[in-house]
């Protein structure tokens, strides 16, 4: 009897340990995964967020995702459209840059057994307020989420006097949110 109740505790045991790793993969254990505009989101769980801007132009984008890092400056930002290909409103991007960055390109993300190729693309912003300006630079990963969806997962430089570029762990974890991203009800 007591054979028979210890194997038993083994296999619920290692029946519930199996399942806790067949998610490890696919969701970093301090991420998080929110639901907005469509889209579902996994970002680092210290992430502030998401807070969603409406469209402004009706040929825009149809919303604004933003989220911050715990420090309260911008980290990622998504823009969602929908009856677009991704490689459609790269291109569109880039001929409208002045000045132009890196043009459109396919990259290839992978982790673990996860992959998925993106559009990436270079673009550059400028801010000013009473305390100076500057200009950075933004790295756009276009998503074609799924056939009538696209995102564009977009990582910048810092707003500081000069010029500034997404450090290379933002572009990291932008790849990763890119990697991850699906449309809402389904998995990240």
């Amino acid at each position: 009897m007591r054979v028979a109740l210890a194997l038993a505790l083994l296999v619920v045991g290692a029946c519930g340990s199996g399942a806790a790793t067949s998610v490890a993969p696919t969701l970093p254990a301090d991420w998080a995964v929110h639901e907005a505009a469509g889209l579902r989101i996994a970002t680092p769980a210290a992430w502030l967020g998401p807070e969603v801007l409406p469209a402004i132009e009706s040929s825009g984008p149809r919303a604004w995702v933003m989220f911050r890092d715990p420090s309260g400056a911008e980290a990622v930002t998504l823009m969602t459209w929908r009856d677009a290909t991704a490689s459609s409103l790269a291109r569109a991007q880039y001929q409208g840059e002045l000045p132009k960055g890196d043009a459109p390109m396919e990259l290839s993300l992978a982790e673990g057994s996860l992959t998925r190729t993106v559009i990436a693309l270079t673009a550059f912003a400028q801010w000013s307020d009473a305390n100076g300006s500057g200009r950075y630079e933004c790295r756009h990963l276009y998503v074609q989420v799924d056939p009538a969806l696209v995102a564009a997962v977009i990582a910048c430089g810092a707003h500081i006097r000069g010029t500034s570029t997404p450090t290379p762990e933002l572009q990291r974890t932008q790849e990763r949110v890119a990697l991850r991203l699906g449309a809402s009800g389904g998995r990240p």
